[in-house]
């Protein structure tokens, strides 16, 4: 039973009720869903892709704008990247009263003790918040084209996670996804060391730090779907906000005691002062920079509970041969040779891990429509 109920999760709204439709019509009943019914599964992936793809974008260009103008606290652009979450309590308020949540379809017969809860908001908090520092390290040292390509790598690591916690099989998509991102990497070190781009050192600190940041993102969508489906046992949109405010609220208290431990507050009001674009901009990129993070974490997270982990990183990684591209426009940065290369593997990757998604829906959704046919004959 268990099984049948987690093909539901997988299964867009749009086919259930097909599927339920076509059952009332053999018992001689007249129903159908409404169109919204049908697609509100593909709009909301739609919706959560747009505001992921939006937030990702915005964020890179935002923190890389902070590190060119004058600023230099890389505690205080993580804080920022995580500070934002009071934007979300009115939403939570709203969502709790309304209930506008939807069906509990894994919902267990016990409720997780407190302190479970607590810890699984820990922990993921302070994987987040590890997050932010390695991208902001990436930020101050990469130009946003060679972030972007490098942070691909998600993409692999995400593949190898689900593979393990979902039992997932090699196939030939899935190494040929992993292969594709794994090239594209090496290729931004190769075109480094040719072109000169950026001193071996401060590039290898960049690099590595976004592998670091890449590798702990994936692991924190992989433990946020493990702590739903196993801990948490719930879908609730409500569940999406609060697992966004509490994972961004651990995320603010751990990087703010970085922040006052490394003296950084010392020189806040000098480095305000001194920034090229102006004091008022240097507020108005930093409060940017925390509304479009809280819209990235609340969009994953969404993504997570609507399809999977690593569909989620597909959708967030959709941002990377997007992302150049505006920085090309806004930031000056230069793409040739090498890059375009990255940036074509990396898109054929993303690519290749859409099909396999694509095979896995399919054979989800055969397996589901035969298991439903077999209860609704044997009732």
């Amino acid at each position: 039973m268990e099984e049948v109920q987690q093909k539901l999760l997988d299964i867009p709204n749009e086919e259930i009720c097909e599927d339920e439709n076509s059952n009332i019509e053999s018992s001689g009943s007249t129903h159908s869903c409404s169109y919204f019914a049908k697609h509100k599964w593909w709009y909301q992936v739609a919706i959560f892709t747009l505001i992921t793809l939006i937030g990702e974008v915005v964020t890179t260009l935002l923190v890389e704008t902070y590190f060119t103008k004058g600023g230099k606290s890389i505690w205080l652009v993580s804080l920022v990247q995580n500070a934002g979450f009071p934007i979300l309590l009115p939403f939570l308020y709203y969502v709790s009263l309304k209930n506008n949540s939807q069906i509990e379809v894994i919902k267990g017969n016990q409720e997780p003790h407190i302190c479970i809860i607590f810890l699984v908001y820990v922990v993921l908090g302070v994987l987040l918040g590890g997050v932010s520092v390695f991208n902001s390290v990436s930020l101050r040292y990469l130009q946003v084209s060679t972030y972007s390509l490098t942070g691909t790598t998600r993409l692999g690591f995400t593949i190898i996670f689900s593979l393990f916690h979902n039992a997932h099989k090699f196939t030939p998509a899935i190494v040929n996804s992993i292969v594709l991102v794994t090239a594209a990497s090496v290729i931004l070190v190769v075109h480094n060391n040719e072109s000169g781009e950026m001193p071996s050192g401060k590039f290898l600190i960049g690099f590595f730090s976004t592998i670091g940041g890449s590798l702990t993102y994936s692991l924190v969508l992989s433990l946020t779907e493990f702590s739903y489906r196993k801990i948490i046992k719930g879908r609730k949109f409500i569940d999406i906000i609060e697992m966004s405010i509490y994972q961004t609220l651990v995320a603010s208290i751990v990087i703010l005691l970085g922040f006052f431990i490394s003296g950084d507050w010392k020189n806040l009001i000098m480095e305000m002062e001194k920034y090229q674009l102006g004091k008022l901009s240097y507020v108005v990129i930093l409060s940017f920079i925390a509304i479009s993070c809280q819209l990235n974490v609340v969009a994953s997270i969404g993504l997570v509970f609507k399809v999977n982990p690593l569909m989620s990183n597909v959708f967030n990684n959709l941002g990377a041969p997007i992302t150049p591209i505006f920085a090309v426009i806004f930031l000056h940065d230069k793409i040739k040779g090498l890059k375009l290369v990255a940036m074509f593997l990396a898109f054929w990757g993303f690519s290749s891990q859409i099909y396999q998604q694509y095979l896995n829906h399919v054979e989800a959704k055969e397996e589901f429509i035969e298991q439903n046919s077999r209860e609704v004959s044997s009732s």
